[in-house]
């Protein structure tokens, strides 16, 4: 195989480094879209394999619905904080320009993608169909010797500083150096193209052999 031509120009099958990436994060006055909960702030960073930033969004948006006082402890972001930030749609051009032609990437991609996707729909937009990468199910192949596959644990295994947790713009920060040493632990089992590491990741992880000894049950945490 000739390294001088790009992987892209043989067969369709993009090397992962000559992808970008926008990772994306938002938060939101609850937990799903269906149910009429809407985006609070929002987040996006477009970055090169190297890490090199290419482009950013980031805002508070006014979500027409009051923000739960539960969820105000949890995020920082108030009723007040909010009244006079834009709404999504006004947000959405710079949205869609840092995610133009890129890969969408989030920690637990599908909440993220369903409120964009949701908000896309209420402003009459529609929104681009695209390669995906979710950090949660990369870290489930990728960083077999840990338990938590939670945006904490990972911060907290790979070292990565985080300003604000649960600030879409801290989050999506931190989600961008949490994936690069995902893609470095993936390259580093000889993944180097889309294809290659969509296969591995659709793979079954194998179970580990049942013990007869009781254990607690371990619930994930996504957030």
């Amino acid at each position: 195989m000739n390294p001088a031509v790009p992987v892209s120009e043989r067969g369709g099958d993009p090397a992962l480094d000559e992808l970008q990436y926008a990772v994306v994060d938002v938060e939101t006055t609850g937990g799903s879209a269906s149910r009429g909960h809407r985006v609070t702030e929002v987040a996006a960073y477009r970055i090169d394999r190297s890490g090199t930033f290419l482009d950013e969004v980031r805002s508070l948006v006014d979500p027409d619905r009051p923000i739960p006082r539960s969820v105000s402890r949890l995020t920082g972001i108030t009723n007040a904080m909010v009244a006079d930030a834009p709404r999504f749609a006004e947000v959405t051009p710079g949205l869609q320009r840092v995610m133009a032609n890129a890969v969408f990437v989030a920690h637990n991609a599908a909440f993220d993608q369903s409120f964009i996707r949701e908000e896309l729909r209420r402003a009459d937009l529609a929104g681009a169909a695209g390669r995906t990468l979710c950090t949660v199910r990369m870290a489930r192949r990728l960083v077999p010797e840990i338990r938590s596959n939670s945006l904490d644990a990972l911060i907290h295994f790979f070292g990565v500083p985080c300003e604000a947790r649960h600030r879409a713009w801290a989050d999506a920060r931190a989600t961008v150096d949490v994936f690069l040493e995902l893609l470095d632990r993936a390259e580093s089992s000889d993944l180097r193209t889309w294809s290659e590491l969509e296969t591995f990741l659709a793979r079954r992880k194998e179970r580990p052999r049942r013990s007869a000894l009781p254990r607690s049950m371990d619930w994930p945490e996504w957030a």
